[in-house]
């Protein structure tokens, strides 16, 4: 008689669930959706989610027995593995992959799911009764247990340590019998404690509209669209207490990792210790910390980037979305999903609510605003009454430049910090020089692994591609010609760094960019001397565009303005009026007027001359019909199939294979378009190269029925031994 099977998901790069054998050991009540077990998979032993019932065995197949199970009850809910199932079929990704972004690092490993567990001592029948003079040889014993015979209750190894009592002491006393040792987990209290702050503050009229029509549709998701600084933290705050007076819990999503801190701090201020932040620049323990607090509802709040979509929430009563419109909710690598997208349909299966909050918008959020689709309210005013900062336009044709920056901009700069204001320099390029090139015979400093130059770094001194992340020294010589001379081209944050502290040598410049802020709390120290308002140039990438507030800072200078105005990406226009937006949003926040300059070599450009008007709003209505003239997105739905490999002949050749099979299996659905294929535009990244199919089609069920079709292809065994291929559903960049 064939034993029963259970279906279990593992954590690789396979479609497919897999049975194993209950072994008579285990009770099938042990084995629950979601809970996590060990199993044998080839030679090795994986950490498998237990997905259900197989309800079908086949004879010829062995099956292997399950190894052990890990948890009491399931880790995973089944509303999470409704969640994963359908980000699976929806990205066109192994369902096994998925499930693993529902644990922390911790848990794949198949730790226990408990917190931190804290040695404690007391003492034992034998040391209570003990002739303490037997210990006189063992002054550090005998002080230990007369400390212990004082206290007369349980002690932690940290409450010991605090007070003179090392842990090989205690280690002594318990192998002598006159102690006990054991463990117990450090649960948190549930602090009643919450709202601290903020209930008296008073709501401007437009923010007392917005939180009111929040409300009127709890169910439906709401475009919370204001301008930058018109209060949408306050009201999704307003809403969020609404909620956890229900005894409910919030999701906060921001975009980076150094928005965490300040938008932490102002959460404490109104819900206490009820709020934690969940991101990769924590480790492993505090991570899974959080995941716990947030599981058994020991939070109220949960502020976080992209992967904490799959946080377990014990009574999810809100998501939160803040600056929407940002590309780094979506993910770049293996499993390509948008947090921002994933959020709407966990919503969905709860019946709960999205608040989506920006100043720029989407051009497809706000599509779905204007359809209906979202509920929508638009802030104009600023919070504090401040007015919105001038826009000053800088044509750059025929002007001699001093490291990027005009006259027109340094002269402002001057003035600015003469009156004891903080500057604003922003330049998406991070780095010294963005290529360095030899003088007698041009040679570029190529990256050998990707269609891209090596940037030049001065600290440390090297070259780096910020594609592949390869580095090298910086050369003495020239490699074909043995010339010492060099010119760097082009300007980074670290050389505007540089001319800036050396022209105004009496003032503070600081950069924030991704190499200034890699180690833990460097955004808080930062930070925290632009908060003593003194006299100060921040020179920054996007990582300063979004949610800060400088209420000191007078004067946003942009120093490249047209960057990604021609790309080849159709989202390109809309990324950098989202960008100079925002940016420009950080002038004048508070009672200080703000101005903008914007450097720019085409100021008579279509694009750059609304993004001038300061109303991003109108901008994107432009956007919005181009889009709609060109069927591109969100007039139609995309997906792309790329292939990487050694050979660009062998990547090639891979998509023309997966066109023809998929074509004799059945032909495609007539609305769905294929472009390709073709190489990216990027060819060659990370060593690799590089080729795309895109689709394109009037709707979703058709590209997803395409999806399904080329995967039956992909899946087959033969496919993928040269070649790594990946599918992109809604692709957000072509690089």
């Amino acid at each position: 008689m064939t034993k029963e099977l259970v279906e279990v998901l593992v954590p690789i790069p396979l479609e497919g669930k897999f049975s194993y054998k209950i072994p008579s050991g285990l009770k099938k009540e042990d084995l629950q959706p979601g809970v996590r077990i060990e199993v044998p998979f080839g030679k090795r032993t994986l950490i498998g989610i237990v997905w259900g019932k197989a309800l079908n065995s086949d004879k010829t197949i062995r099956y292997k027995n399950v190894i052990k199970v890990l948890d009491k009850t399931p880790l995973i809910s089944k509303e999470l593995l409704r969640l994963a199932d359908w980000s699976s079929r929806y990205y066109h990704h192994p369902l096994g992959e998925v499930i693993s972004y529902f644990l922390t690092p911790i848990l794949r490993k198949g730790k226990a799911a408990e917190f931190l567990k804290i040695n404690f001592f007391k003492l034992s029948i034998q040391g209570d009764f003990l002739d303490i003079d037997k210990l006189s040889r063992a002054p550090n014993q005998k002080k230990a247990l007369l400390f212990f015979r004082r206290e007369n209750k349980e002690l932690s190894q940290m409450y010991c340590k605090a007070n003179g009592i090392s842990p090989v002491t205690l280690a002594n006393l318990c192998n002598k019998g006159l102690l006990k040792r054991y463990s117990k987990e450090l649960i948190p209290e549930r602090s009643k404690e919450k709202f601290l702050e903020g209930q008296n503050r008073v709501l401007t009229k437009e923010q007392k509209k917005a939180l009111a029509l929040i409300k009127a549709k709890p169910n439906k998701p709401f475009l919370l669209n204001g301008i930058t600084g018109s209060g949408k933290t306050e009201i999704y705050l307003r809403a969020i207490k609404e909620v956890t007076d229900e005894g409910k819990q919030a999701l906060v999503l921001i975009p980076e990792i150094g928005l965490a801190p300040q938008t932490e701090e102002r959460f404490r201020r109104y819900f206490g210790d009820r709020v934690a932040s969940f991101h990769s620049a924590k480790n492993e323990r505090e991570r899974l910390d959080v995941w716990l607090r947030a599981s058994k509802g020991y939070l109220d709040v949960v502020i976080g980037t992209r992967s904490s979509i799959f946080l377990p929430m014990a009574n999810l009563g809100l998501i939160v979305v803040d600056e929407e419109q940002d590309q780094s909710f979506k993910q770049s690598e293996r499993f390509k999903y948008s947090a921002r997208d994933v959020a709407l349909y966990r919503a969905k299966l709860k019946g709960i609510q999205v608040i989506l909050a920006s100043a720029t918008p989407s051009i497809e959020t706000l599509n779905n605003a204007f359809t209906k689709k979202y509920s929508h309210f638009k802030l104009t005013k600023r919070a504090t009454g401040a007015k919105l900062p001038e826009f000053i336009s800088v044509d750059l044709r025929g002007k001699a430049l001093k490291e990027g920056l005009s006259e027109e901009l340094l002269d402002s700069i001057e003035v600015e910090l003469r009156k004891k204001n903080q500057v604003l320099i922003f330049l998406n390029r991070r780095g010294y020089a963005s290529s360095l090139i030899c003088k007698h015979c041009g040679w570029i400093s190529n990256c050998k692994k990707c269609d891209a130059h090596m940037t030049v770094h001065k600290n440390p001194a090297q070259l780096q591609c910020h594609h592949c992340d390869s580095r090298k020294n910086i050369p003495s010589l020239c490699p074909l010609c043995s010339s010492e001379h060099f010119l760097s081209y082009g300007i980074g944050t670290e050389k505007l760094e540089a001319y800036l502290r050396k022209r105004f040598s009496s003032y503070s410049v600081l950069r924030i960019d991704s190499d200034t802020t890699k180690r833990k709390d460097s955004f808080k120290k930062l930070f925290s001397k632009v908060r003593k308002n003194h006299p100060i140039i921040l020179v920054g990438t996007q990582l300063l565009a979004k949610g800060h507030h400088f209420p000191n800072v007078t004067l946003v200078g942009i120093v490249d303005a047209d960057s990604g105005l021609f790309s080849a990406d159709f989202r390109g226009t809309e990324k950098v009026a989202q960008t100079i937006t925002q940016v420009a949003g950080r002038a004048g926040r508070d009672k200080k007027p703000g101005k903008v300059l914007v450097q720019t070599y085409c100021p008579d450009h279509p694009h750059i001359a609304k993004i001038l008007e300061g109303s991003y709003d109108n901008y994107a209505l432009r956007i919005i019909e181009e889009r709609k003239k060109s069927h591109s997105p969100p007039f139609s739905f995309q997906a792309k199939v790329q292939a990487e490999s050694l050979s660009t002949n062998i990547s090639r050749n891979f998509l023309f294979i997966l066109l023809k099979e998929s074509a004799n299996l059945t032909s495609l659905p007539s609305s769905v378009r294929v472009v390709g294929p073709l190489p990216s535009i990027m060819e060659k990244k990370s060593g690799l190269y590089r080729w795309e199919i895109n689709l394109f089609s009037n709707t979703r069920t058709a590209l997803h029925q395409t999806l399904d079709l080329f995967q039956t292809v992909l899946n087959k065994p033969p496919s993928s031994k040269k070649v790594r291929w990946l599918i992109d559903v809604d692709p957000y960049s072509t690089l």
